[in-house]
């Protein structure tokens, strides 16, 4: 008898710890987060106009094709050869249970979704819980359109789309190695490596964006140097 009510005792203990961990799930993990609905929308299937509140204008989203070869691989070669994750980033890898390719993109997008600059604990508390509910929800590739969609180059601007307009009057698919080179390396700093106000800073951002993507075999070595003795090509009006 004592068996049987040590068997009953354990096994309502296992529900009922197992009911507060679906309560902790509703009521903390997933709550004060963005909505991932509406950052959707940045993942379009086809060229769309996006309202977010973190900016002013409307900002124009265009789905991974449309981001085109060229940039597709400087985005990739830049990610792939920044320092390695943090320790922030490791955590939401193992969280998440994430791909190892896709945790620092989400950790990337999350950074994205707040407003406010300001990092404080609470801050970077709701960024890792999003990066692991975004590494769950999207695909890799997902994932890299909405990044590439909401990387600011400076001046209001927001996405691949309306930098590459702005800088070179093309659409992204577009651009020559060497432009998506130049628009690759400013999303690590836009206002630092702007060809307008520095583009001594932007030439040699470039070419080390050139050099990252030979490495990662998005293009070869040869193509790199070309594209190294081409100038910025920037042509603002």
């Amino acid at each position: 008898m004592r068996v049987l009510l040590r068997v009953v005792l354990t096994v309502f203990g296992m529900l009922a710890l197992a009911f507060f961990l679906c309560l902790y799930w509703v009521f903390f993990y997933s709550r004060d987060l963005p909505d991932l609905d509406a950052l959707a929308k940045f993942s379009p299937s086809a060229t769309s106009t996006v309202i977010d509140n973190c900016y002013s204008a409307p900002i124009i989203a265009i789905p991974y094709d449309a981001i085109g070869p060229n940039l597709r691989g400087a985005l990739k070669a830049v990610e792939a050869s920044e320092t390695g994750p943090t320790a922030y980033q490791q955590i939401a890898r193992e969280l998440s249970d994430v791909r190892e390719t896709s945790g620092a993109l989400s950790v990337k997008v999350a950074g994205t979704v707040f407003c406010s600059p300001q990092k404080s604990l609470v801050r970077q508390e709701k960024e890792l819980r999003t990066a692991v509910q975004l590494d769950r929800r999207f695909s890799r590739r997902e994932l890299f359109t909405i990044a590439a969609n909401r990387y600011y180059f400076g001046d209001d601007m927001v996405g691949v789309r309306t930098a590459a307009q702005y800088f070179f009057h093309k659409d992204p698919r577009d651009l020559s190695v060497s432009d998506a080179a130049l628009l690759a390396g400013l999303v690590r700093a836009p206002v630092y490596y702007s060809p307008v106000s520095h583009p001594d800073r932007a030439l040699k951002r470039r070419n080390e964006v050139l050099d990252a993507m030979a490495s990662h075999s998005a293009i070869s070595t040869e193509e790199a140097e070309t594209a190294k003795s081409a100038p910025l090509g920037v042509a603002i009006r």
